[in-house]
């Protein structure tokens, strides 16, 4: 499933994102323009600006006010992105230089900070106040997803639960967001049960995304992903496929899982051991069911939703977040 698939009914609006993306982030400011240059550079899938088109696409054209939300959401995303990387200390995203790895970790917080600040001075400029409210609101739920992850960092004994309530701060409550807005938009926001439902499709969507991007830590070709395989468990990140790996595990498998995950660096061969032990004890079998049983959730919120080039779109753009190959 490619991405220019989902994108195909709001091709011209995405190339209007980009144009407001470069004006945003020019700044008199030479340290910022040549950052916020290189982040611009690196590009990205723009999978929740595209998500909040589509469902505002639902109900009508798309204007101004479509445009300018899509743009600050991948602001928002982009500077979460760049803060994300100066915590976990991450040398590469998407095969090029992180802010932090670049410049400094001192850097990467001024820059995503601008961000945040631009996409929220955006938002009061053209009185979008719905939006603004929603994404305050997500803002602060990602922050407490960031933190959940530090305190559960090589905790082997989180369980499932804990896991879905830091990855639905984390991914889906932006994801969910991205759609709210969209379901907000051409008249629709004082429509709070659709703005509801829709909210909820994106955060089911962005529980099925983020535990396929957990399976690609240890599945995916690193010339694909632009990053090592590993390196989310290196950083003490313990994720779906391992903690369903545990829970199934038997006595002795389960010892030599916690003995193998709880190692900070790992040989080539001690990585193998690993991977083969979380496949053997069915941790990506359970991981793919579980993202897969996401997916038929979100879809299942579409039913009812006329057909339409935007509804085919919506439907392709879960199947994409499960099928994807990076």
């Amino acid at each position: 499933m490619l991405m220019s698939a989902v994108q195909k009914p709001v091709r011209r609006e995405l190339e209007r994102v980009q144009t407001h993306l470069r004006e945003l982030f020019r700044t008199p400011i030479p340290i910022l323009n040549q950052v916020g240059g290189h982040v611009l550079a690196t590009g990205g899938k723009k999978f929740r600006p595209t998500l909040l088109l589509l469902t505002a696409r639902l109900r009508g054209n798309l204007g101004r006010e479509a445009v300018l939300c899509a743009t600050v959401v991948e602001m928002v995303h982009t500077a979460a992105l760049i803060h994300d990387d100066s915590v976990d200390k991450s040398g590469l995203r998407r095969g090029l230089p992180t802010v932090n790895g670049l410049w400094t970790d001192e850097m990467a917080i001024i820059m995503g900070d601008y961000l945040y600040a631009q996409a929220m001075a955006t938002l009061v400029t053209h009185k979008l106040d719905t939006p603004m409210g929603i994404l305050a609101r997500v803002v602060t739920e990602m922050s407490c997803g960031e933190a959940l992850e530090f305190q559960y960092a090589y905790d082997l004994d989180v369980t499932e639960a804990q896991y879905e309530q830091l990855i639905r701060a984390k991914t889906g409550s932006l994801i969910g967001a991205a759609t709210e807005i969209g379901a907000g938009l051409n008249g629709g926001a004082r429509d709070r049960r659709r703005r509801s439902r829709y909210r909820r499709f994106g955060e089911t969507v962005g529980l099925a995304f983020q535990i396929v991007d957990d399976l690609f830590d240890y599945l995916a070709d690193p010339e694909v992903t632009g990053k090592p395989v590993g390196s989310d468990l290196a950083e003490g990140k313990v994720t779906l496929p391992l903690i369903a790996a545990l829970r199934q595990a038997g006595a002795a498998d389960h010892r030599r899982l916690r003995r193998l995950a709880l190692r900070k660096r790992r040989t080539a061969d001690q990585w193998s051991q690993l991977k083969s032990l979380v496949e053997t004890c069915g941790g990506f079998e359970y991981a793919r069911a579980r993202a897969l049983t996401h997916a038929d959730a979100a879809r299942r919120i579409l039913d009812g939703e006329p057909d339409g080039a935007a509804r085919q779109a919506l439907d392709r753009a879960v199947d994409y977040a499960v099928r994807r190959d990076h």
